[in-house]
């Protein structure tokens, strides 16, 4: 808007005069602005009011269907032992419970490290080294799904170390207060059960340094199911515990076959012993084996069951695997041109042969064996002893010498460091027949689950590529049986997903995924380092240091017996039939769980419902029945300056609160409303009402103002209005709970269909809408454009006017000029 300077001349008040002229027009402009204000308000109180209706619609909803009224409530003679809840579709009556096992989360408590170890050290300095590239300190991590490998180079940090324990699907600490690692699996029960293992003897040392050695991997390395040809413990039914492959025992089955048929055989009383301890197993197990007439069975039908006896038994070769294993040590002494390599091919009895004679050898062989081993063992420890003055560390030698005399006459201190030399040595592997017989198996059954990955990777989009993809599949899949079904591919398959895989996933027990995203080297060689150490250790070649090993919790489920049936949960929360058990303690005995209908949750929920009603009916009557505010139109701003905030509030709130007096559709939803409520109802035969159960209005004599419709219950302690009546609904929710409850579906139902009628969609308004949402939007829109054109009609006059004035002055200013003029010339 221009700048306007009026009046100069004559002196006149020309925007009090302009604004008289044009009053005419911006009382119409104002008049649409306080009707479009009001309008506004209007909408607001609408939609506010139609949020709580809207709700109200919801709820009844819901409650028209008998699951909304399944309130049950549980005791528990024990709650000590277990607590219980119970939904609808929990039955009614006492039941037997008994706990026998809580879920557990697996759990690592490492051992205590040297106060020292931070979060930033290295593991050099915990004494964590790769020594080759063949014996790296590797790790691995096994989840129920996952299996990670780890490989701690001499620069990470333990911090580091945490965050790969973390990546591998652990939950990883390292407390510096506490000195220890703390791991746990992230769900609870036996799924979700992790082992750490180590892939290589420096991987043994470094869990060994890092205190995670567990006494869960010590047992399973010293009670390994490992061999050189992996036969298998047929626990069940030998009387010593005999050890056979397949080979074994089909060549066992073909000698009680002559045992029971050749009356001249000849065998001692223990393989007589032994070979009737199969026969009367088979005998017992003829389900899985199938009846045998040892007179008449074919040489295929004994293979067949050989098969069948040694799949049957179980992996535990401990001690089986000979203690003439020949390792290799190789160093060098000397230095520059002077610097020589030594090599020496041992078993553990040769190398206590060795250091027996090393004291007199003086061949350069010999003297250079003695300069490697003093100055790596001579400080090693030996043991330590408690003495009068404490703790004295005995150690193979000193000052990087050792005393090869004192060695050869301490049988003891021999043998320790004979083993410490030994472990120290390493397998030729390209000539061990067990590395190449797993080399071989990991490469055939991996090479055949990737050809049939890649087979079902490939394109459908049209018939010919479907034909390419089913002969590939068919091919690959015969490539995967024919590797399996070689019977050393197999035991290998068996006890590599036993000890190293992972299967798909909870729902999928396959192991594919392990296969395919295995490397084959890698595999081979953490297999057979197991194999080797476990039976080194049951030969008595190596010893595992377990003087501080890690404190294992294995993941186990939950189990608990209801009603004689057993039931398991990876947590301690079982649901049966609608019945949750929180399981909190074992039971020695039997306890109970009660379950009944919850009566005081029902007259809740009634209550509840009815208090909703109650407020949104007593809501409409007070917007329905409120004083006219006929004299009140919302204030411009020059009305509004004149007033102070609080008389403009009250003065607004005047017009808001009687917006929906006597409104139609208001009128017609508290009708609808009201009817559905008032209504009688039929449950089976009988007429029922809100008053059967001693629920009713007041009525308009003895209800507050404008809560005429609210309805009452009888006996309800928290109305002082019916506190002292009879409790009827109560009563009847007791006595007869499926009464109360077809009728309040009947009545829910009802008033849901009537606020469903006033909620549908029209020209007018919306769906779920009570009010004409729509054509007040369109109402809304007509004010502005009248609005619109009344501002531009007065804002054209005010132009119009200040035009005319503005030449007024102007001629009023040349006149006054030239009479100015004039008057100068004739000496004014």
């Amino acid at each position: 808007m221009p700048i306007r300077l009026s009046g100069l001349a004559s002196g006149l008040d020309t925007e009090a005069i302009v604004g008289a002229l044009v009053s005419a027009y911006s009382y119409k402009k104002d008049k649409y602005v306080k009707a479009q204000t009001k309008l506004s308000w209007k909408q607001e109180a609408w939609s506010t009011l139609n949020s709580k209706v809207y709700s109200l619609y919801t709820d009844v909803g819901n409650m028209r269907y008998s699951s909304n009224y399944s309130a049950k409530k549980t005791t528990v003679s024990d709650t000590s032992k277990a607590t219980a809840t119970a939904s609808g579709t929990a039955i009614n009556g006492t039941q037997t419970l008994k706990i026998s096992e809580l879920a557990k989360t697996a759990f690592i408590t490492g051992a205590e490290l040297d106060g020292t170890v931070k979060g930033n050290s290295t593991m050099i300095s915990l004494g964590i080294k790769n020594e080759s590239a063949v014996d790296k300190a590797s790790i691995s991590v096994r989840t129920g799904n996952k299996v990670t490998n780890i490989d701690l180079d001499s620069s990470m940090t333990v911090n580091q170390f945490v965050n790969k324990l973390n990546d591998a699907g652990v939950i990883a600490n390292f407390d510096e207060k506490n000195q220890r690692f703390f791991i746990s699996s992230k769900t609870s029960g036996e799924e979700g059960d992790f082992s750490i293992s180590a892939n290589s003897s420096q991987g043994l040392n470094a869990l060994n340094k890092l205190g995670l050695l567990s006494d869960e991997e010590v047992t399973s390395i010293t009670n390994s199911s490992d061999s050189k040809n992996l036969a298998k413990k047929l626990y069940e039914f030998t009387p010593d515990g005999s050890y056979y492959d397949l080979t074994e025992t089909k060549s066992l089955l073909k000698s009680i076959k002559d045992y029971k048929t050749n009356d001249a055989a000849t065998y001692t009383d223990a393989q007589k012993a032994e070979f009737d301890s199969f026969v009367t197993y088979i005998e017992a197990n003829a389900t899985a084996f199938g009846a045998v007439d040892w007179a008449t069975i074919s040489d295929d039908d004994l293979s067949s069951l050989a098969t069948k006896l040694y799949n049957s038994a179980t992996y535990d070769t401990t001690g089986t695997k000979s203690t003439a294993i020949t390792r290799t040590l190789t160093f060098t002494v000397g230095e520059d041109e002077d610097k020589k390599e030594y090599t020496f091919a041992k078993n553990l009895a040769e190398w206590k042969e060795t250091l027996a004679g090393l004291a007199d050898s003086t061949d350069e062989e010999s003297t250079a064996l003695k300069e490697y081993l003093s100055k790596t063992f001579a400080n090693e420890v030996y043991k330590t002893e408690t003495t009068d003055a404490g703790i004295a560390v005995i150690k193979y030698g000193t000052d990087g010498e050792i005393d090869w005399a004192d060695i050869a006459a301490d049988e003891d201190k021999m043998s320790a460091l004979a083993k410490q030399i030994y472990s120290k040595s390493t397998y030729n592997l390209s000539n061990d027949s067990t590395y190449r017989e797993i080399s071989k198996a990991v490469n055939a059954i991996r090479d055949g689950y990737v050809a049939v990955a890649e087979a079902k990777a490939l394109p459908t989009s049209n018939s010919e590529e479907a034909a390419i993809r089913a002969a590939k599949l068919e091919a690959a899949q015969a490539q995967l049986d024919e590797a399996l079904a070689d019977p050393t591919n197999q035991k290998w398959k068996e006890y590599i997903e036993a000890n190293f895989g992972a299967k798909n996933s909870e729902y999928d027990s396959s192991y594919s995924n392990f296969w395919i995203q295995s490397d084959n080297l890698e595999l081979t060689q953490s297999v057979f380092y197991r194999v080797d150490l476990a039976a080194n250790v049951a030969a008595g070649n190596i010893t595992v240091d377990n003087s501080k090993t890690a404190t294992k919790v294995k993941g186990q489920d939950a189990s608990i017996e209801l009603n004689g049936v057993t039931y398991t949960s990876n947590t301690n929360s079982i649901t049966v039939n609608g019945l949750t058990i929180e399981a909190m303690a074992k039971t020695p005995d039997e306890i109970s769980v009660t379950v009944a209908n919850d009566t005081d949750a029902l007259y809740d929920k009634v209550k509840d419902f009815l208090t909703s009603y109650n407020n949104l009916m007593n809501e409409m009557q007070k917007l329905y029945n409120a004083d006219s505010a006929k004299d009140y139109e919302p204030l411009t701003d020059d009305e509004k300056a004149e007033m102070s905030e609080t008389e403009i509030e009250k003065w607004e709130q005047k017009i808001k609160d009687s917006l929906l007096r006597r409104d139609t559709s208001l009128n017609g939803i508290i009708s609808a409303m009201t009817m559905s409520m008032m209504q009688v109802y039929e449950v089976n035969g009988e007429k029922l009402s809100w008053s059967v159960f001693g629920v009713h209005t007041l009525g308009t004599l003895n209800a507050e103002k404008n809560e005429g419709y609210a309805y009452h219950i009888d006996g309800d302690s928290e109305d002082s209005k019916t506190s002292g009546n009879e409790e009827k609904l109560r009563a009847a929710l007791a006595s007869d709970p499926d009464r109360v409850i077809e009728f309040l579906k009947q009545v829910t139902s009802g008033l849901y269909k009537s606020l469903d009628e006033k909620m549908k969609s029209t020209a007018v308004k919306s769906v779920y809408t009570v009010y004409n949402d729509k054509e007040m939007a369109s109402e809304y829109s007509n004010y502005s454009s009248l609005i619109k054109t009344w501002t531009d009609r007065v804002q054209d006059m005010e132009d119009a006017y200040y035009k005319k004035f503005a030449a007024m002055e102007s001629a009023l200013a040349t006149l006054q000029s030239n009479s100015s003029s004039i008057s100068s010339l004739l000496g004014g």
